[in-house]
């Protein structure tokens, strides 16, 4: 028989049917048997039971007890079919027992990552090397990883020779033909920087910051240096390194650092740092107070690169970070970014009671809530410009 006859067709599709086909389904892939047995742990509303009945029989619909596999196999017999037969007729090809589908899935993936270890090979990659690059991914068999291995490949066979050195953009449009495709949110960025870090035993890059320059730098890579900026005011900073001298050249103005500027070594005087997320908030701090406003970091939204670079260099040289955004979805995210490179970073007005008293509310409320506990409950954004006076009164009374 190759077709379903319209009644049992008719009847299968049925939500009480369905729901019992189902299970045969998982006992056939489980490797249970499908003849006989019960389905104790099938669940049947009332008209589940009465459309499962029109095959099984009044008796059985009424009777309370959960269907039987050989009842069922029973009347499909009188159409020459098995229940397993049945269901495989209606799926149009057999079930794959779970087993099989574990070992073809096992053998698909060690044949993907054999493939990968090869294709690395022909560019010079050791099994060892190859091997801690895949462990950073994710093998399913399905040839994705080796397809990426072999972009990867091409690119690996475009590196500058030893003596020599390439810009990141430029070794992207000459083997993707698209100057971005080796950019950090790009996958195979990712991947070739995270080989070059194995290889060269060096840390993972996890993001665009110094381990991804590092990375890149070990196989002749240069990243760019100067399309991410952080915006500073006042920032202590010393040594060979550009900004140290821009900083000090214009006190009391604020000033964009890029990448290249805060590259080639830097020192910083420990003190107060405020961290905020918004340029009114630097701008306004600079109008009122010029040079005597503490030193200040402002992201622009998300931290770039070079924000979480020089914030991090603050932080390990002792400076005291006191951070804050807009109390929003995306302040959060900020906070975290910034609390990722400065961990004893402290919260300047972004707690809970600010965010309540902006809002008209009594603090006192929920003396223990969190900032996003109460975010969570009012839903309400406030913006750093909606406390600009509190900021910069804070500002103004911090000894500099």
């Amino acid at each position: 028989m190759t077709a379903v006859p319209e009644g049992l067709a008719s009847w299968a599709a049925e939500p009480g049917p369905a729901k019992l086909l189902d299970a045969v389904r998982i006992r056939a892939r489980r490797g249970r048997h499908t003849e006989t047995g019960s389905l104790t742990a099938l669940r049947l509303t009332p008209e589940q039971r009465r459309e499962i009945g029109r095959m099984l029989g009044t008796r059985w619909e009424v009777s309370g007890r959960p269907p039987r596999l050989q009842d069922l196999a029973s009347r499909l017999a009188e159409h020459d079919l098995t229940v397993l037969g049945f269901v495989e007729l209606l799926d149009g090809g057999p079930i794959e027992p779970d087993s099989e589908r574990r070992r073809a899935r096992a053998t698909a993936i060690g044949q993907e990552r054999q493939r990968v270890v090869a294709t690395l090979a022909k560019c010079g990659i050791g099994e060892e090397h190859a091997a801690s690059w895949l462990a950073d991914l994710s093998v399913r068999g399905t040839g994705e990883v080796a397809e990426l291995a072999e972009q990867v490949a091409a690119v690996w066979r475009a590196l500058p020779r030893p003596d020599g050195a390439t810009r990141l953009a430029q070794l992207a449009a000459t083997v993707r033909r698209d100057a971005h495709a080796l950019d950090a949110d790009q996958p195979l960025g990712r991947a070739v920087a995270r080989l070059a870090a194995a290889v060269h035993g060096l840390d993972r890059p996890r993001r665009a910051g110094a381990a991804w320059r590092a990375a890149w730098a070990a196989i002749g890579v240069r990243c760019d240096g100067v399309s991410s900026r952080v915006l500073v005011l006042n920032l202590p900073l010393h040594g060979p390194a550009p900004a140290a001298e821009l900083c000090a050249a214009v006190p009391g103005e604020p000033l964009w650092l890029t990448l290249r500027s805060l590259s080639g070594g830097l020192r910083v005087r420990p003190g107060p740092v405020y961290v905020c997320e918004n340029v009114t908030v630097v701008e306004t701090a600079a109008d009122a107070l010029g040079a005597r406003c503490p030193a200040m970091v402002c992201t622009d939204g998300m931290p770039s690169g070079a924000a979480l670079d020089l914030m991090t260099a603050l932080a390990t040289g002792g400076c005291e970070l006191h951070y804050r955004a807009d109390i929003d979805q995306a302040g959060f995210v900020i906070t975290d970014q910034v609390l990722s490179v400065a961990p004893s970073a402290t919260p300047w007005r972004f707690d809970a009671a600010t965010y309540l008293i902006t809002l008209g509310q009594d603090p006192g409320r929920e003396p223990t809530e969190s900032l996003r506990e109460a975010y969570a409950r009012y839903g309400e954004p406030v913006h750093e410009e909606a406390i600009l006076d509190d900021l910069i009164a804070d500002l103004r009374a911090t000894p500099w």
